[in-house]
């Protein structure tokens, strides 16, 4: 800390300076968050009480009635915070957080209604009165510093209000416990649900639950014993061996069977016990508590009482135990000679049998526990016994020294066998495969944690919250640590899964983490994950520890890491994150002040220009989180708000999500108005006349001038593609190629690589439909793609697709195919809603090339389907159009009129590459009918819009299709000339596919 007066750094906590003397005031105690359970006792009818009783007398019953409840709350480990008239308050989980607070809690309430009656005997007796209580208990999460001095609250939240709520809906001797109280002693309680109850300043109904007795606290109580094991087959040999040993050199010999809470021990164990009791091998299991009544030795006392019915003990070492041991678990008259007693029994079961005492949760044992087992070990000689005790890894933290050379760890399951697991206890609940692999890989391999997420989906919850049971077991481990290792640990949780020294001291502010850090490794908290960089054991210890911070000191690290990363240049994601949380933690504790809006509006910058730099580089969805997350920031009332949701609604759009994206298009442009949103606005017009093509080139040329005068190169490449595609709809594609390459010049310099891509799947598209004959066309198009697209997979795809159609013109059908597959993952890796419209347009061209007609038919049924989902009018003209075509090659005349119509209803007036065909298609279509003078009618108009074009496959396709109308029409040397137009045109283009076409119909082979 530093002094006041002198400024000075003092290490520790000293009242007064070293450097000049001034009295230091007491550090203001930490506060954090925990869930803990609150209990509520209030006495019934206590105004008819206080009438019935002279002042004297009531006071006499109230410090009785008191202290027995103060006596029962603190046996199972409560705090008393406060006595309120006549009402008790308590607390479990502060100061020390326990796994099984809730538990204690429900057992307190119970024992202090059976106290109540025993204490009632007595004022009945002297006094002809019986008190009543009401008991209300809940568990939720709550602020504290674990001190309650003054006027301060131990702890504070709702949590509280509604155990008070409760107590105070409970009836006379009645005991109700909240939800999340319930859900965590369930297994191990009996009762009846009371509910739904309104409690006071709660919105919905809370379903509370009345609470009758607790079942046996065994572990197979509330765990699932029922299910196959997986993965564990390795530590049971050991166990063989071990036991192997001992019967074979007959001696006593302890192995402690150890690893973290919930990955299994107690049911191996128990499974194993089962199998050396088939062996012959005399079994005894006791478990050790944590409290509770019996003495110190209760869980070996419980093994060997279930030894002693068998043989024939000695007699006199029989009764020493009786009298003490096997009575209460106390080693009465005297340590020594319970050892001796002991001892003796075992000798004798030892050289007749053989003897297995499994004493389990060995972790809660105290020392004579272990002084004992000590003795064993060394004095049994000759006797075939074997102890093994089950216990977690954090026991060798209190006691190193126990049993090194005879420990077998249990390590977690790996993936394969979670995955299995979590099959097995989902039985109940839908097979979700890429759930069940979720909630696998969250659990990290500890069997209770899979278990307790799985239990939440028959719950209605959700496998990415966590269980408070898992929670409770991971918050009491954490709470045991020191307060420089629990810094370490939170604020390695501010900075993320893995972290490194270096990023500990910038969150901290102090020096070295080395001791604490190692503590926490050697506890198994935080494991190496390189040299350099360390990592939490497992996600969710992560997420227990920054849960259970206060939300104003999360504020402060997370501000302190940002500005951190910022000086080191980290990253605009990363800053951008670190403030969001600062300013999300601060904006949660009241209104915000100005430096809460400082820390909104850099949060926001910083996401902003993450988003804008992933979207340029096609990297759709985290551009669509990073930017959403920056515009929800701001609001729509800030000025920023617009250009930021501008490009949200371009990933939206991108990804398929057309609706919202259009709709929050909208909204950017009411909202942008002036000249300062004036380069906004012209984006988000551009961006919606997509979805009106007719218009699109007219709202491209009035934004040029506005992003010419804004510099705005990225504005500029999107205009001029938009420009170009109207000159290409005309088939005016070398006009077009001129236009592309400089929309090209502008995406470039802006980074742009998603304009980019389109830009460059323009040019390929020209060149796949323009004048150059295909084979300059695959020369440049792999130009393009050796320039443009080595690193990039949306380039790859986008020019893949033209450049497969023209090698089918040229017969090459496997590497057509080929190259679309290529350009089809990459789209599906980038998640590109629209892959899923094209790459069926450009595979049935392929196909359509192959003669296989009926599967081009599917796909483009499966494109115009996609392309009317995204409301995407040029794609679903251009679907419509080849789906026409492709009917009319399949003989569906119906069909194929249909669908052109549909086509030239949406398609602009000026865009004869496709009216051109589709005339074309439906002049066949009359033709087959022999409606010769419309027919030809059509025929002239399609020849003639063909011919307006620079494109021989469009002038070809006309005229191929003209060739077969006029065949059906009879005037086959009309017929013939029209081929052999077509083959020329093919010919020229360097077609073979459609010259091939022509030939057959001219009467050539």
């Amino acid at each position: 800390m530093r002094c006041p007066s002198c400024l000075a750094e003092t290490p520790g906590h000293p009242r007064f300076c070293p450097s000049c003397g001034t009295h230091l005031a007491a550090p203001a105690p930490v506060e954090v968050r925990k869930i803990v359970t609150v209990v509520f006792c209030d006495l019934a009818e206590s105004t008819a009480l206080s009438e019935r009783l002279d002042p004297e007398s009531l006071r006499a019953v109230l410090i009785r009635y008191f202290a027995l409840m103060r006596d029962q709350l603190a046996w199972h480990g409560g705090t008393v915070e406060k006595f309120i008239g006549d009402a008790v308050m308590a607390v479990f989980g502060v100061p020390e957080l326990h796994e099984d607070d809730a538990l204690r809690a429900a057992r307190a309430a119970l024992d202090m209604r059976a106290a109540l009656e025993r204490l009632n005997d007595d004022l009945d007796h002297d006094l002809g009165i019986r008190l009543r209580v009401r008991i209300g208990v809940n568990t939720g999460e709550v602020v504290t510093s674990g001190l309650a001095r003054g006027d301060q609250a131990l702890v504070a939240g709702e949590t509280v209000n509604a155990a008070a709520r409760l107590q105070q809906l409970a009836r006379p001797g009645e005991i109700l416990l909240g939800p999340e109280t319930w859900r965590l002693v369930g297994p191990s309680a009996v009762g009846t649900a009371a509910g739904p109850l309104m409690l006071r300043g709660k919105r919905h109904p809370v379903t509370a639950w009345r609470l009758v007795s607790m079942r046996s606290d065994d572990p197979a109580v509330i765990r699932r014993f029922d299910i196959p094991f997986v993965d564990r087959q390795e530590p049971l040999r050991e166990l063989d061996r071990a036991l192997d040993g001992i019967i074979r050199h007959r001696h006593c010999r302890i192995v402690t069977l150890h690893g973290e809470a919930g990955v299994g021990k107690t049911r191996l164990a128990r499974l194993w016990a089962e199998r050396a009791g088939q062996r012959g091998v005399l079994v005894g299991s006791g478990r050790c508590r944590p409290y509770g009544a019996g003495g110190t030795l209760l869980g070996v006392a419980d093994a060997v009482r279930e030894l002693v019915t068998v043989g024939t003990p000695d007699p006199r070492a029989l009764a020493v135990l009786r009298d003490g041991l096997l009575k209460d678990g106390t080693p009465n008259p005297s340590h020594q000679e319970t050892s001796w007693a002991l001892r003796s029994v075992l000798e004798g079961l030892g050289r007749s049998t053989y003897v297995l005492i499994v004493l389990d949760d060995v972790q809660w044992a105290g020392g004579p526990v272990f002084d004992t087992l000590g003795h064993l070990a060394e004095e049994l000689s000759e006797a075939a016994v074997m102890v093994l005790c089950v216990t977690r890894s954090d026991l060798f933290d209190r006691m190193p020294g126990w049993q090194v050379a005879s420990r077998l760890a249990l390590p977690r399951l790996g993936p394969a066998d979670s995955r299995l697991l979590a099959s097995g206890l989902a039985e109940v609940t839908p097979h979700d495969d890429a759930l069940l692999d979720r909630i696998a890989g969250r659990s990290e391999g500890n069997p209770l944690y899979l278990e307790q997420l799985v239990a939440m989906l028959g719950d209605g919850g959700e496998p990415h919250g966590l269980p408070l049971t898992v929670h409770a077991l991971i918050a009491a481990r954490v709470d045991r640590l020191g307060p420089a290792a629990r810094e370490v640990l939170e604020c390695a949780a501010v900075v993320g899964r893995e972290f490194t020294a270096g990023e500990l001291r910038a969150v901290s502010g102090t020096g070295e983490p080395g001791a604490p850090l190692e503590e926490l490794r050697r506890k198994s908290f935080v494991e190496h994950r390189t040299e350099a960089t360390f990592r939490f054991t497992s996600g969710l210890i992560q997420e227990v520890v920054y849960g259970g911070m206060a939300k104003r000191r999360r504020a402060e690290l997370h501000e302190r890491f940002a500005g951190w990363l910022a000086a080191g240049d980290g990253g605009d994601e990363a800053v951008g994150t670190h403030l969001e949380q600062a300013y999300r933690h601060r904006a949660d504790l009241g209104p915000p002040g100005e430096h809460t809006a400082r820390l909104r509006d850099g949060a926001a910058a910083r996401l902003s220009e993450a988003g804008t730099l992933a979207l340029r580089r096609s990297d759709l969805s985290r551009a669509e989180n990073l930017l959403s997350r920056g515009a929800a920031l701001l609001g729509p009332a800030h000025p920023g708000w617009p250009r930021i949701s501008g490009r949200v609604a371009e990933a939206r759009i991108t990804l398929g999500d057309v609706e919202r994206g259009r709709l929050l298009l909208t909204e950017v442009l009411e909202r942008a108005t002036g000249d300062a949103d004036a380069v906004v606005a012209a984006h988000a017009s551009l961006y919606l006349s997509h979805f009106d093509p007719a218009g699109s080139s007219e709202v491209a040329r009035r934004a040029i001038p506005v992003f010419e005068a804004a510099a705005d190169d990225l504005g500029l490449a999107r205009a001029w593609t938009v420009v170009a595609q109207e000159a290409q709809g005309r088939g005016r594609f070398a006009e077009t190629r001129q236009m592309l390459q400089r929309a090209l010049e502008y995406a470039t310099r802006s980074g742009a690589e998603l304009e980019r891509a389109t830009i460059l799947g323009n040019l390929a598209a020209s060149l796949w439909l323009g004048p150059e004959p295909a084979p300059v066309a695959i020369s440049r198009c792999r130009d393009l793609l050796a320039a443009h697209g080595r690193d990039r997979g949306i380039v790859r795809a986008v020019v893949g697709c033209p450049l497969a159609v023209l090698l089918a013109t040229r017969g090459g059908f496997d590497e057509a195919r080929t190259t679309l597959a290529t350009a089809g993952r990459s789209l599906a890796d980038l998640r590109h809603a629209y892959a899923d419209a094209f790459m069926p347009i450009f595979s049935a061209a392929v196909e359509s090339l192959a003669g296989r007609w009926d599967l081009a038919e599917d796909l483009l049924r499966q494109a115009c389907a996609r392309a009317r989902a995204l409301g995407d009018t040029q794609l679903l003209v251009t679907a419509s159009r080849d789906l026409a075509g492709t009917l009319l090659r399949r003989g569906d005349l119906a069909g194929a009129e249909l669908w052109a119509g549909a086509a030239l209803e949406g398609s602009p007036r000026d865009a004869p590459m496709n009216t051109a065909e589709l005339h074309a298609i439906r002049a066949e279509v009359l033709a087959a009918r022999g409606a010769a003078e419309p027919c030809r009618e059509l025929m002239d108009l399609a020849v003639h819009e063909a011919g307006g074009t620079d494109s021989p496959v469009c002038r070809a396709t006309v005229l191929l299709g003209n060739a077969r109308g006029l065949a059906a029409l009879g005037a086959h040397r009309e017929s013939e000339a029209a081929a052999r137009g077509a083959m020329a045109e093919f010919a020229a283009k360097g077609h073979l596919v459609g010259r091939g076409w022509a030939l057959a119909l001219a009467g050539r082979r």
